[in-house]
């Protein structure tokens, strides 16, 4: 077995890799990332459907998310709308709504971290309500495309964001079927 050189005698590529070795990948993952992405890596880890995810994961999936702000009162999609992912609450406040015959009902408020409009993420059927911005807004979205890309490129990550999905629809229609039975 050769002995590992001397500091003096390695390559300046030798001294990185060894310094990378030395420092956790979490602190080094996180350097990379500007305040505002460790912000959103943070609320993610707060979150049903991201809580799971390794600090290297969480930072993979920063560029397949989308931001968006609504103002005060618009209308994020509309009941029956197609639905092309999931959105998670930055910052603000959305209002869960449904058409009945003699106006709208508000079903829940929701606020930063709350996870809506998950069907979608896996079915692409239309909205099973409207969602709207109650004060200004901001949202993080998360499209089905790039979960299809994700299962592709990375699966086992895919694979955790699903288990996750499907635990948080199994909790929503659980809640469901008990407020049904009352």
């Amino acid at each position: 077995m050769t002995p590992m050189p001397t500091e003096s005698e390695m390559s300046k590529t030798q001294r990185v890799l060894v310094a990378a070795h030395k420092v956790p990948l979490l602190s080094m993952v996180f350097r990379k990332l500007n305040s505002r992405q460790r912000e959103i890596v943070e609320m993610l880890k707060q979150t049903s459907l991201f809580s799971d995810l390794t600090g290297r994961e969480l930072a993979e999936l920063l560029h397949l998310l989308h931001e968006r702000t609504f103002a005060a009162g618009e209308v994020i999609f509309h009941e029956g709308d197609p639905g092309f992912g999931v959105y998670v609450v930055f910052k603000g406040e959305v209002e869960i709504s449904k058409a009945l015959k003699d106006g709208r009902t508000a079903m829940a408020n929701l606020g930063p971290g709350e996870i809506f409009g998950e069907i979608s993420l896996l079915d692409g059927s239309g909205r099973s309500a409207q969602a709207s911005a109650a004060v200004k807004t901001e949202l993080i979205g998360f499209y089905r495309t790039e979960l299809g890309n994700l299962l592709e490129r990375n699966p086992s990550l895919a694979s955790k964001i699903l288990f996750a999905l499907a635990r948080q629809l199994g909790m929503r229609l659980r809640a469901a079927n008990e407020q049904f039975a009352r």
